[in-house]
């Protein structure tokens, strides 16, 4: 849902993509610098170092902030860049979450499941009806993750535990709820999407009519 601020601080993304533009970094290139900032911040997050690793995690969000237009002014927005930069975020948030199994396995690999179920809502959506890459009115977005990781990295860094309770652990209990509650509400968009297009004869063609399930397998 945090992506939905884009068209507000436009001004500043292009004021940050103006280096990169003048330099003519490519624009993939700038989505790609993504993990390997990422990967760093997961050695940090590892050495329990929360306060550099949230600040190598807001570098690579930095670049999927402006990578877009960096593109623009580059001219060199492409369909594979739009591509490319969507698959660079998945690579982001499994790195990122996985990078917390070293300390909390069995949580970890929960949010990063969940994580990757309600992301892929969207996507197969697109094997029944003709969709689009808008944003979906559902929380759990990957900026969202961000910014709820790289809050809780900080917070984490001045104090471990608050009444008690670890601070990492409670972050990854919240991606945990964050995305249960984002993939019921996307796999419910989908199915009112599915709905309106079969009303309009919009399934896809290859999609045999009255075939249900086994169409799909």
């Amino acid at each position: 849902m945090l992506s939905q601020l884009r068209k507000k601080t436009k001004p500043l993304t292009y004021l940050l993509a103006k280096p990169f533009a003048v330099l003519n970094l490519h624009p993939n290139f700038v989505s790609f610098l993504a993990i390997p900032l990422i990967i760093i911040a997961a050695y940090f997050i590892y050495s329990k170092n929360y306060l550099i690793a949230a600040a190598f995690v807001l570098l690579a969000t930095l670049m999927d902030f402006i990578d877009g237009a960096v593109a623009e002014l580059t001219k060199k927005k492409s369909y594979f860049g739009n591509y490319f930069e969507t698959m660079i975020d998945k690579y982001v948030d499994v790195i990122l979450i996985a990078s917390f199994s070293f300390h909390y396995p069995v949580l970890s690999a929960i949010a990063v499941g969940l994580s990757m179920i309600s992301s892929y809502a969207k996507p197969r959506a697109a094997l029944v009806i003709i969709a689009d890459n808008r944003d979906w009115p559902a929380i759990g977005e990957h900026a969202d993750k961000l910014i709820i990781i790289i809050f809780f990295m900080i917070l984490a860094s001045f104090m471990p535990k608050v009444v008690g309770i670890d601070v990492i652990a409670v972050m990854l209990w919240v991606l945990i709820v964050v995305s249960l509650i984002g993939g019921m509400q996307r796999i419910m968009y989908a199915k009112k999407l599915i709905a309106e297009a079969e009303k309009k004869g919009k399934i896809l063609p290859y999609l045999r009519k009255g075939a249900g399930h086994n169409a799909v397998e």
